[in-house]
């Protein structure tokens, strides 16, 4: 199991990484991207929560 937490963990990383790109490129008129934005946010955040949470492969998240 500890692969498969570290492949969450990258995965995570690699989000965060695209979310300070994407922050950089956004312009003051970019109106979808706040939402685009949010969205990866919290795809990073449940990413973070499952590589934390204990690993079992019957566990749904």
């Amino acid at each position: 199991m500890p692969d498969r937490r570290l492949a969450l963990t990258n995965i995570a990383s690699a989000l965060q990484q695209q979310a300070t790109a994407l922050q950089a490129l956004t312009k003051p008129d970019d109106s979808d991207l706040p939402v685009g934005m949010r969205l990866l946010l919290d795809a990073i955040d449940r990413v973070n929560v499952a590589a934390s949470a204990p690993l079992d492969r019957r566990t749904v998240i």
